[in-house]
């Protein structure tokens, strides 16, 4: 019998519809290993490149398209400084109307989900408490020793000033 060329049988549709169900799964599984790493690595190039519009831009589209599944939440709230990166990005690039809305959007996500569940939000809350203070704790370290620093610099430049000149 003659079959046209654009026409599957069944049953070679059978297997295309198979091995579609497989890749997707298989894709499925691959990003489910790999989500929680996407998320510190985006996160990370955002506190690197904080100053670049164009990367906090993309990296606000990335955090948004995870936040499009829901099983994912907890992995962008337990990555470390993921929802403040996103709230620092809406404060900071006003006029990037994509920006707003992919980190706008990831954060109504999240705090849907907060709002869901009580644990999940009171252990969320102390985790931003301890953060933050680990954080004070490691900015007030670094200002003490850059004090150290420019004191012990200036000591340095006032000794060599008050070093008697050497002449041959």
């Amino acid at each position: 019998p003659s079959v046209e060329p654009n026409q599957d049988s069944s049953e070679e549709r059978s297997i295309k519809e198979h091995l579609g169900e497989v890749n997707t799964s298989s894709e499925k599984d691959m990003l489910d290993e790999r989500v929680s790493q996407i998320a510190n690595l985006v996160v990370t190039a955002m506190k690197n490149f904080c100053s670049s519009e164009a990367i906090l831009n993309r990296a606000c589209l990335v955090l948004h398209n995870i936040s499009l599944t829901e099983e994912y939440h907890t992995i962008l709230l337990w990555t470390p400084n993921c929802y403040q990166m996103l709230e620092w990005c809406l404060a900071n690039y006003r006029t990037d109307r994509v920006l707003q809305q992919s980190a706008g959007g990831t954060l109504h996500r999240l705090q849907s989900t907060l709002s869901n569940n009580e644990t999940l939000r009171t252990t969320f809350g102390r985790t931003l408490q301890s953060r933050s203070q680990t954080d004070l704790e490691r900015v007030h370290r670094e200002a003490v020793l850059m004090y150290e620093q420019e004191q012990q610099l200036g000591r340095s430049r006032t000794s060599r000033r008050d070093e008697p000149s050497r002449r041959s």
